[in-house]
């Protein structure tokens, strides 16, 4: 219970709370491992618990009615099936912000990492690097070199600092340039000879993605050419000679 204002009731002081909306456990652990660790703070499982809460209740009304208007066995399956919907839909919400992120940070730090190659080889240091980055963008990765900086200015070593920005999102762009720091910071091998040529196997590798994506769009417009597009052009070229056809059997 949060402390709130206290009001006199009577002779009586009552004091007025306000109720924070909590998660179970278990809650709690499914919409982490949907969100991750940066979306799935204490105020974005509290925002998904209002959403889900919001969407039931709206689902529930609309299965009331739709129940009492026709109390039929498949209006009944329907309306459960509109709740379930509901109370899964923020999940999905979750999950997808998650992996937009992700992929923002995979193209991002491809983009970046030219950035704090030049820099680096300019003779300033990474945190340095880091910290000119997070002013100049103010993006998802900016804001995470952000962190990280504030964390290492607070007395948390670096690597401790690259591990956590590693927990927080795995992905393997950032596992590969957090294994690059920490065995420069390990070994004293040349950060910037690192990262370079982390640069140039993270581009190769979006390459090869985009050409793999490329690949499927084939596949992908066998659907929509075989039941969209032939049956139009078969009604358009073969439907006037089947009409005179029929016009000419005769009767």
């Amino acid at each position: 219970m949060a402390s709130g204002a206290a009001v006199a009731v009577g002779a009586r002081p009552v004091r007025i709370t306000k109720r924070r909306m909590s998660l179970s456990p278990r809650a709690k652990r499914m919409f982490r491992e949907a969100s991750g660790r940066v979306l799935g703070t204490e105020s974005g499982l509290e925002e998904i618990l209002r959403l889900r809460i919001a969407l039931t209740l709206l689902a529930s009304i609309f299965g009331v009615i739709v129940v009492a208007s026709s109390p039929t066995a498949l209006n009944v399956v329907l309306a459960l099936t509109v709740m379930a919907m509901a109370w899964q839909i923020p999940l999905i919400i979750a999950r997808r912000r998650e992996e937009r992120r992700r992929k923002e940070f995979e193209i991002e730090l491809v983009n970046a990492l030219g950035e704090i190659v030049m820099g680096v080889e300019a003779g300033l240091t990474l945190e340095s690097v880091l910290a000119n980055y997070s002013e100049r963008h103010q993006t998802s990765l900016g804001s995470e070199f952000r962190y990280v900086i504030e964390r290492i200015r607070l007395g948390v070593p670096r690597v401790e600092a690259m591990r956590d920005f590693e927990e927080r999102t795995p992905v393997t762009s950032v596992q590969l340039f957090v294994a690059a720091v920490n065995q420069n910071h390990r070994l004293g091998t040349p950060l910037a000879t690192v990262l370079r040529q982390q640069a140039a196997a993270a581009r190769r590798r979006r390459r090869q993605l985009v050409e793999e994506n490329s690949n499927k769009l084939a596949l992908k417009m066998v659907f929509p050419t075989i039941f969209c597009i032939l049956p139009v052009l078969l009604i358009v070229i073969v439907g006037p000679a089947v009409i005179r056809l029929i016009q000419t059997l005769p009767s």
